[in-house]
């Protein structure tokens, strides 16, 4: 049977991942600071396959898979925003293993989350929030108390007042559900009645949208990243 290794690394300013493939089995797996750490996690030298933030930009509606390499950025005027390149990629690593799936796609970042409209395999529209960098100021939990966040999804212009209650009583899953409910009131109208594939390490989203009868489902980071970097080899041989 006939061989076919490669390399590929996902890379933002958090951090490298990689893998090494043949075909489109991955047989290793590393992480790093920099693509170069990955390199050296994996024994590899060869030169890999990078998908890198901040490259150049691509205005929205744009194919998850770009017709050539790199890998770009994602960029809307009305509302400004911003989608790095390791978010388009794991968006196509969804889409890669379900073919013509229209909704929307949640990614939770370190910084910021995006909600992502798809449609016949395009970025059509997306919009983003800081939660997660404000989540992580304020030392909040990764799991949200429901009652605190129907408060503020019903109230979310109390947000300021509840999170300060919060931080005084030290109750870190009720910042999580307020910072998370005024999130989910402004973007209601990219999940309800969507379906909404959420891309992230934990329940905390998946949770909190299948509360509101949202049909949801949820895909690790790390199996988007995988798949994409596949699907993205496959569509630039």
């Amino acid at each position: 049977m006939t061989q076919d290794f490669w390399i590929a690394i996902a890379q933002d300013d958090h951090g490298a991942e990689g893998w090494r493939f043949d075909g489109a089995q991955p047989i290793d797996h590393a992480c790093g600071a920099t693509a170069q750490d990955v390199l050296t996690g994996l024994a590899q030298t060869a030169p890999p396959m990078i998908v890198q933030d901040g490259q150049d930009v691509q205005p929205v509606p744009a194919p998850a898979l770009p017709v050539a390499m790199p890998m770009t950025d994602l960029a809307q005027a009305r509302p400004q925003g911003l989608l790095p390149a390791t978010d388009r990629l794991r968006i196509a690593g969804v889409l890669s293993t379900r073919p013509n799936w229209d909704g929307v796609i949640c990614l939770p970042g370190q910084e910021a989350t995006h909600w992502c409209q798809i449609s016949a395999n395009e970025v059509v529209s997306f919009q983003s929030a800081l939660t997660p960098r404000l989540a992580r100021a304020m030392g909040a939990a990764d799991l949200a108390d429901a009652e605190a966040l129907a408060d503020t999804m019903s109230r979310p212009e109390r947000l300021s007042l509840h999170l300060r209650s919060a931080s005084l009583m030290d109750d870190r899953q009720a910042m999580a559900a307020h910072l998370l409910g005024a999130e989910l009131a402004a973007m209601r109208a990219y999940w309800l009645g969507q379906r909404v594939i959420v891309v992230a390490m934990n329940a905390l989203y998946p949770d909190a949208l299948g509360a509101q009868g949202v049909p949801v489902e949820r895909v690790t980071p790390k199996d988007a990243t995988c798949a994409g970097l596949v699907a993205l080899r496959g569509q630039s041989r």
